[in-house]
């Protein structure tokens, strides 16, 4: 019971970190003012989205450490450790998104390099789902 309890949560928490990443990547593709909505609500959308996703990182570390404890252990093999480097990659991108944010916040917004580490986020999280269920197919 424990064990489906945390893979639930695991879950749970990808489908909340996917939001976060497909939200900043949405966002980026708005091309005119139409397309996007109030300036305010964008913002709150961002901060939004990058409190989800650090939420989400940490869950799906914390329930994935303990899932390979309790049941995997460690995988050998390319895949496991190609998705343990993109997932890697996509916690210390959210960290550091998360610690420069409110400083870019104070000096007018962040620098334009921001929308590029969103897109690769997303990649990073793609990449990571695809070879996690190659390695534990």
């Amino acid at each position: 019971m424990i064990f489906a309890t945390l893979k639930i949560i695991h879950l749970l928490a990808l489908v909340l970190g996917a939001g976060a990443s497909l939200g900043n990547v949405y966002l980026l593709l708005a091309k005119g003012p139409a397309d996007l909505p109030a300036p305010g609500l964008v913002a709150a959308l961002r901060q939004w989205y990058r409190l989800s996703a650090f939420a989400a990182i940490v869950t799906l570390w914390v329930t994935g450490l303990l899932l390979a404890v309790m049941r995997y252990g460690w995988v050998s093999g390319f895949t496991f450790n190609a998705k343990l480097t993109f997932a890697t990659l996509l916690l210390l991108l959210i960290v550091w998104l998360n610690f420069m944010a409110p400083g870019w916040a104070r000096r007018g917004g962040p620098p334009g390099y921001v929308p590029a580490l969103h897109v690769a986020g997303a990649v990073f999280l793609v990449s990571a789902v695809v070879f996690a269920v190659i390695a534990f197919a």
